[in-house]
């Protein structure tokens, strides 16, 4: 059986939908009752097997409290860097990510630690 290719701008949505339904600690059950979408063609979304039209996709940004623009094109209202930094961050494994939390937060302490007293 040959296996399916998927459109690589529906990949690449779906896996921004779902880093913003884990970003907000949703699961798939959650987000899609949410958006009154079921979660069979919530998991298509996600693996970039489905495309939404626009009713879904308008239910989706509202339940995820993030704009159509980020999950359509991967702009972020923080800028680009932010995307590439969140693509970045889930390609992780958990023991990665856990190691990165560290490392920021330990930062942040010097960070603040080296901001001078009148500021």
């Amino acid at each position: 059986m040959e296996k399916k290719v998927r459109n690589p701008e529906l990949v690449a949505m779906g896996k921004r939908v779902r880093m913003a339904r884990e970003g907000r600690q949703l699961t798939r059950e959650q987000l899609s009752e949410a958006a009154d979408i079921s979660g069979q063609f919530l998991a298509q979304v996600e693996k970039g097997e489905q495309s939404m039209t626009a009713l879904p996709l308008k239910r989706v940004v509202q339940a995820l409290n993030v704009s159509a623009d980020y999950l359509l094109l991967g702009n972020s209202s923080l800028g680009p860097r932010v995307g590439l930094a969140a693509e970045y961050l889930s390609s992780l494994s958990p023991i990665q990510q856990e190691l990165l939390a560290e490392t920021v937060f330990h930062m942040e302490g010097v960070l603040k630690a080296l901001k001078p007293e009148n500021e």
